[in-house]
């Protein structure tokens, strides 16, 4: 079985390659931007290929057949991933020169709005925009993922009508369950599903339990239970967004205004009550085999349904 965490802003710090490794993650995609400008992007771009050229453990995963080096012991592979898009710019040429750089996966929006649509905080709801349009083209055509979480519910299903390759939401639960601005309801759930893309569950507390306070794992897999209830097992995953822990990066990410104390509480800890680190991420396996999942479904949804998505659009 091929371990896949799609959303993984802690890689950003080297020190945390080994909770994944050591928590089976075969292969993740740290979020390598996200407000920087294109300049400032492109550097850590560069960094990210230097980390990977000097370090045995990492390994680029930019094509199809790169999957099949896994799983290997003590390796972790690499999917580039931005989780919003302005970091490209309005200028369309720089999809295809990060695409060189190794981009494969891009956020429309980060909460707010930005040239290409808006985003799930802003209260506005915002279109897809005329930009957004050919930004998604030029994602279809280099073969990025077109990622929808922080984004709009309207600017959402404009990107899910254009789109000509299977989208995500990479780390969005269902706002059935926990009604939250950046969870998603259920015709975004069954819209992604219909492109047979996929949505990757997030194990931020309050987007987990109204309120966030104790959230568990098992909570979590009500998630994905609700999911595979609605649109079956192949298209389901993990995006588990780990990042820093402790409330100091809560602090800061309100102070930034990227987010918002209403939607972000405050005296909730940003991880679940069990799984506080990648390296226990096993710990979603056991609870999907004590509800008696199927091996193969269970496979899926710890990684396979990524990579079989990955395939499909980068082969394009």
């Amino acid at each position: 079985m091929t371990v896949v965490d799609a959303v993984c802003p802690l890689m950003t710090d080297p020190e945390a390659w080994a909770l994944y490794i050591d928590g089976g993650v075969d292969i993740g995609a740290p979020t390598v931007a996200n407000w920087e400008t294109p300049s400032e992007t492109q550097q850590l771009l560069e960094q990210w290929t230097r980390w990977i050229d000097r370090d045995d453990r990492l390994v680029a995963v930019t094509e199809p057949s790169d999957f099949d080096r896994f799983p290997s012991p003590g390796k972790l592979g690499v999917i580039i991933h931005f989780q919003n898009g302005s970091p490209l710019g309005e200028d369309l040429s720089n999809y295809e020169i990060f695409h060189r750089l190794g981009l494969r996966m891009v956020q429309l929006c980060y909460n707010f709005a930005n040239p290409l649509g808006d985003g799930c905080l802003s209260g506005e709801d915002g279109p897809l925009t005329a930009f957004g349009r050919w930004a998604i083209r030029e994602m279809n055509r280099l073969g990025i993922v077109v990622d929808l979480s922080h984004t709009g519910r309207r600017t959402t299903m404009d990107a899910m009508r254009v789109t000509s390759a299977p989208p995500v939401f990479s780390h969005s639960n269902p706002a059935a369950l926990t009604p939250h601005r950046r969870n998603i309801d259920d015709e975004q759930i069954r819209a992604v599903a219909d492109l047979g893309g996929l949505v990757g569950v997030v194990t931020f507390p309050a987007f987990v339990k109204p309120g966030g306070k104790g959230a568990t794992v098992s909570d979590l897999v009500d998630h994905i239970d609700y999911l595979v209830d609605m649109i079956g097992p192949d298209q389901v995953g993990l995006g588990l967004d780990f990042c820093e822990s402790g409330m100091e990066m809560v602090e800061r990410m309100i102070a930034s205004g990227a987010w918002t104390v209403e939607d972000y509480p405050m005296d909730a800890d940003p991880r679940l009550v069990d799984l506080t680190s990648p390296n226990q991420i096993p710990r979603i396996r056991q609870e999907m085999v004590r509800r008696g999942y199927p091996s193969g479904a269970i496979a899926g949804i710890m990684g396979h349904n990524w990579i079989n998505l990955f395939k499909r659009v980068w082969s394009t």
